[in-house]
């Protein structure tokens, strides 16, 4: 069934046009485990559309959010969270004064960076504990009989999830920084051949490339250094001593929102789908050209 319902998500994916599901004979059930802000945007386009296409659709969403809120084709469970609006706004205002020019050295923005990176995760880390630990709401999903979990992997929460349930994990990420899900995945990820996030490589580096290459991808590991706050909490919530990166690697299909036509091809494996341009509303068709020879 769980295998019915993947087949059912990358149609919803493919032909977004009307599809009587229900004809095929399985309704999937599925759970979705979303992350916050601009990465909620691609997640609720598919539960709605999921959801419209007949399948029975459930959102878990913090009582306070940054945009999360209900739909039309899919139900919502919230969950208390012990934080309000104002902290959000903080940290969206911190947010957003890093994104900023300032006159700082360099030094001085990579340690104001890091702090802030450090705040926003704690938040993260916050809202996870909150629903992984409300012992009667996991319980009362463990009983309703989910096929698959839809999740964001940069924050796995959904991933634990997924593997406590013992059900398929679908992942819909732009990529994490650190190269996680790459590595997660199987992909193979060098440095000397693989360009980097926002470098604008190819495969064809000089010297000085490669070496500034492998730079980002050190520095990036500052991102699985946050990550791996969840160790801790993983073993809590599992009972088991388990890594991030091995409970990444169960997933059972990994949609990427990116295109090979705007950046550099990769090496990908059977499972990673790619699946760019998702985001958007409203699709034309392309003009018909002719060719005209003289």
């Amino acid at each position: 069934e769980a295998l019915v319902l993947l087949f059912c998500l990358s149609q919803s994916l493919l032909c977004p046009g009307p599809l009587d599901t229900a004809s095929s004979g399985f309704l999937g059930n599925l759970l979705v485990v979303p992350m916050d802000g601009s990465h909620w945007v691609g997640i609720k386009a598919i539960a709605q559309e999921m959801g419209r296409r007949g399948h029975r659709v459930t959102v878990l969403i913090p009582e306070i959010s940054i945009r999360m809120g209900p739909g039309k084709h899919y139900d919502t469970v919230t969950y208390p969270v012990p934080y309000d609006k104002a902290h959000i706004d903080s940290i969206m205002s911190s947010n957003k004064d890093m994104m900023q020019t300032s006159a700082h050295s360099f030094t001085e923005k990579i340690w104001k960076g890091f702090s802030k990176i450090q705040k926003i995760t704690g938040f993260i880390h916050t809202t996870a504990e909150s629903l992984l630990f409300n012992v009667s709401l996991i319980s009362h999903l463990a009983q309703q009989n989910f096929d698959a979990v839809l999740t964001d992997p940069m924050v796995p929460t959904g991933s634990l999830i997924a593997r406590k349930f013992g059900i398929p994990t679908i992942n819909l990420l732009r990529g994490i920084p650190c190269s996680l899900d790459m590595k997660s995945a199987g992909c193979p990820s060098p440095p000397s051949y693989v360009p980097r996030f926002l470098t604008r490589y190819t495969d064809k580096m000089s010297f000085q490339e490669r070496a500034f290459n492998t730079l980002v991808s050190t520095y990036s590991q500052i991102t699985y250094a946050l990550l791996c706050t969840f160790v801790h909490l993983s073993y809590q919530f599992l009972g088991e001593e388990v890594g991030i990166a091995e409970v990444l690697s169960e997933s059972a299909i990994w949609l990427l929102r990116m295109d090979f036509t705007l950046e550099f091809p990769r090496p990908i494996m059977p499972n990673v789908v790619l699946v760019g341009g998702i985001n958007c509303n409203v699709r034309h068709p392309l003009p018909e050209v002719r060719a005209e020879w003289y």
